[in-house]
């Protein structure tokens, strides 16, 4: 599997995925928050089997996860397969295959499971996507670190985990009152705390990710070292931890059974190639 996230905060949100045989790759969008043309631009980073540049036309399908603009902004645009729940569709008038909290399906062989998260969305979802023993996991707008989402995101190699605030700077920031509420509330966004407890239940529940990605932080309500603190003090030695970016993502993530790679981006010198213990 592959994995890179094209932009994560509240300006925007897109993950590109891609897993299957030679010749048979499934890809796929979770969120299309950005406006399309941005879209094509940094898809256009990674390639294919061929080393051709991606566009939209190779995309088979883009799962919304739910109506805000940030995340759902241009889906109906991109002319792409689309899957959402009911809610969803409802919210944003999408012509959208139906997504069930807990059915799985499939794109191509791509196993997809849909997890109900706590925001104040009409039927926010989260997604895991599974294919040759491995499992990686968006999840991002979930307002506290309820123990049903901790289960069902357990297991993840990979994990895009919400680090959106810091509860200190959140509080003496400079939203409004009604805003910091919404906020922090339990149908908010996950604090830095928040999210730490989430991953320390997942890795109760099973092998610890090998490599988790603080997402969607907050430009005015925290720090990206503030976040990755936190969670590297749950994982340790057990995995790591890398920061996405609202202006350019994260790297491109290569997960196989027993190997991970980070590569580099064009700007950077430094490639996280690291081994981990086979599944049972």
């Amino acid at each position: 599997m592959r994995l890179t996230l094209l932009g994560s905060g509240s300006s925007g949100n897109v993950a590109y995925i891609e897993a299957g045989p030679a010749g048979a790759v499934a890809r796929v969008l979770i969120d299309a928050g950005l406006p399309k043309a941005e879209i094509e631009r940094r898809l256009k980073r990674t390639t294919d089997e061929a080393g051709t540049p991606l566009g939209l036309h190779h995309i088979d399908a883009v799962l919304v996860t739910h109506d805000h603009s940030d995340h759902a902004g241009c889906a109906a645009q991109l002319g792409r397969p689309l899957f959402a729940t009911a809610g969803t569709r409802r919210a944003c008038s999408l012509e959208a295959g139906l997504v069930r909290s807990g059915v799985l399906f499939n794109v191509g062989p791509i196993e997809v499971q849909p997890v109900l998260l706590p925001h104040d969305a009409d039927e926010t979802v989260g997604y895991t996507l599974s294919y040759g023993g491995c499992k990686v996991g968006v999840l991002t707008d979930c307002g506290w670190d309820a123990p049903e989402v901790a289960e069902a995101y357990a297991g993840c190699d990979v994990i895009a985990l919400e680090t959106n605030h810091d509860v200190t700077m959140l509080r003496f920031g400079p939203y409004p009152p009604s805003l910091k509420r919404r906020v922090g509330g339990r149908y908010g966004h996950l604090s830095n705390e928040q999210a730490a407890s989430l991953l320390s239940r997942m890795c109760a529940l099973g092998p610890a990710p090998r490599l988790v990605i603080a997402s969607h932080i907050s430009l005015a309500n925290n720090r990206p070292q503030l976040a990755k603190r936190v969670l590297e003090r749950v994982l340790g030695r057990r995995g790591r931890v890398i920061v996405a970016n609202q202006g350019y993502g994260t790297p491109m993530i290569t997960v196989e059974p027993g190997r991970l790679v980070v590569s580099p981006m064009r700007h950077e010198q430094l490639c996280f190639d690291f081994a981990y213990e086979e599944r049972p």
